[in-house]
């Protein structure tokens, strides 16, 4: 039985900012703040100020909400500051780094250590990803670049590369690689954390960014930017055919003698041109896969998902992940075919559509829209109905896509008088090719209830017939897609040897 996941709000202002920044771009089923680890003496530990868990990558965020010193030279303030700010934040990130990685990595939701983080963490495959915030730098910068810089010098901090004074903070708002021996750690001022974050606006897109930018880095060809918007506004309009950003330089040999530096300057054009009016565009456009998202994860959090309430976390995890892993461009580009088609189709009547992800290759999205006939049925009934027909798609997708393996079917209901709404989520991932039984089941549904009937079946999907055919599952056996319900209340499933479906399910 689903449990409700209690979080924590944040002690400081500044952490509840970073967790309402989180929550709103990230999702909250994957932004914890607060988490903490066991000490082996003494008191446990914050693990960070937010950490968010997105399948196989970590980020931990450290926010130090350190006054700015009021000593008179700016040098003495700026060492004292980066002392307790940047430092500090690099001890505890260093420090929550080397325990996820230890022996015994647990992490707790609460400060007792006695409720268990209750979604998987870690394995092979798990990148670690650490952000500093460096707040309250942001109005002493702009006043100290003004005096050396003149008017419009941005209070944003400079990066920088390869000098010691710059790692030793002997040097006014300008930060780099403090380590090159230990994990790379994103240093952010305030106003960067901010934009960054809302300008890219899904995880995908800022995990991808941060990726790039450590790549550029530790590569050594990036050497220097004025400020973390000119390195964001620099890899916004290097855009790639799936969505993303791009650093090409980080990816290539340079001559040893030629290395990058961004100026400044380089925002303020990226804002202006037309380019930023796209993606702009394309982030409003974005908003509504989002908003699609964002109640499953809500519901899932409070454990208030209706009759899936029995579906367990990990299966409602892993298909709302699936669907929270598009970048921007997706989003947009999924978020208006839905809207389009729930506009389009009539009353009273069951439709579909197809769309491929844009950022992941072989993944499709299959949207079904099943009107209720509430003149003879409940609306329970009618739910259970729908999401019987979302598992004959997921069934019959893999003969109609080849290239495919991963399906995420979104049903909803069709727009009719009664103006109620409700979206139910399934995942079918398919490791291989298909068995006779499973091709003649979905050739069954084709017939039977005319499932994509109008798309061409793909033959090459099926293979050689198998060896050895998988055995078949009684109507009253526990459902082999692991949901815990009899076998006839859920996938029906005769002999689906290669694939896994997920189900995720709210009102």
């Amino acid at each position: 039985m689903l449990q409700p996941i209690i979080q924590n709000a944040g002690t400081t202002a500044r952490e509840r900012h970073l967790a309402k920044l989180a929550s709103e771009q990230f999702f909250g089923l994957w932004s914890y703040p607060g988490l903490t680890r066991p000490a082996k003496k003494g008191v446990n530990k914050e693990l960070a100020d937010l950490t968010v868990i997105f399948g196989d990558d970590i980020i931990l965020f450290s926010d130090k909400d350190i006054a700015w010193p009021s000593h008179p030279d700016t040098q003495v303030a700026w060492s004292r500051w980066y002392r307790e700010s940047i430092l500090a934040s690099a001890t505890q990130l260093w420090g929550a780094a080397k325990h996820l990685r230890g022996p015994t990595p647990a992490i707790y939701l609460d400060a007792r250590c006695q409720v268990p983080f209750p979604l998987p963490t870690l394995s092979e495959r798990t990148r670690i990803h650490l952000v500093a915030v460096a707040a309250n730098s942001t109005l002493p910068a702009h006043d100290y670049f003004r005096t050396i810089g003149g008017p419009g010098s941005s209070g944003t901090l400079m990066h920088a590369f390869g000098a010691p004074d710059i790692v030793e903070g002997r040097r006014p708002f300008v930060v780099g690689d403090l380590d090159p021996l230990k994990p790379y750690i994103h240093i952010l001022d305030e106003e960067s954390l901010d934009r960054v974050v809302t300008e890219l606006g899904t995880i995908g897109d800022f995990v991808h960014y941060l990726t790039e930018k450590e790549a550029a880095v530790r590569s050594g060809q990036l050497r220097m930017y004025s400020g973390e918007e000119e390195l964001l506004a620099f890899y916004l309009q290097e855009a790639r055919p799936d969505g993303y950003g791009n650093l090409s330089f980080a990816h290539r040999e340079l001559n040893p003698d030629h290395w990058v530096y961004i100026p400044e300057g380089e925002w303020r054009a990226y804002e202006s041109s037309a380019a930023y009016s796209v993606r702009t565009r394309m982030r409003e456009l974005a908003r509504s896969w989002h908003e699609l998202i964002d109640p499953f994860s809500t519901a899932v959090l409070a454990a208030d998902t209706g009759e899936a309430n029995d579906t367990p976390l990990d299966m409602h995890e892993i298909t709302l992940r699936v669907a929270a892993s598009e970048n921007l461009a997706s989003r947009a580009r999924l978020g208006t075919a839905f809207a389009e088609k729930y506009q389009s189709v009539p009353p009273g009547v069951r439709s579909s559509r197809a769309v491929s992800s844009q950022c992941h290759p072989g993944r499709i999205y299959i949207f079904v829209f099943v009107p209720w006939v509430w003149q003879s049925a409940t609306y329970e009934e009618y739910r259970e109905y729908r999401l019987s027909v979302m598992r004959a798609y997921a069934i019959v997708a893999p003969l109609k896509f080849a290239e495919a393996t991963e399906f995420i079917v979104l049903g909803a209901q069709t727009r009719d008088a009664t103006g109620g709404r409700s979206e139910t989520m399934i995942y079918a991932k398919y490791d291989g090719p298909l068995d006779t039984q499973h091709i003649a089941q979905a050739h069954e549904l084709m017939a039977s209830e005319g499932i994509m009937a109008d798309i061409p079946t793909l033959s090459s999907r099926g293979g050689a017939a198998q060896p050895a055919l998988p055995r078949r599952f009684t109507r009253n056996e526990p459902c082999p897609c692991g949901s815990l319900k009899k076998n006839k209340k859920c996938c029906n499933i005769v002999g689906h040897r290669y694939s896994k479906i997920y189900a995720a399910t709210i009102g």
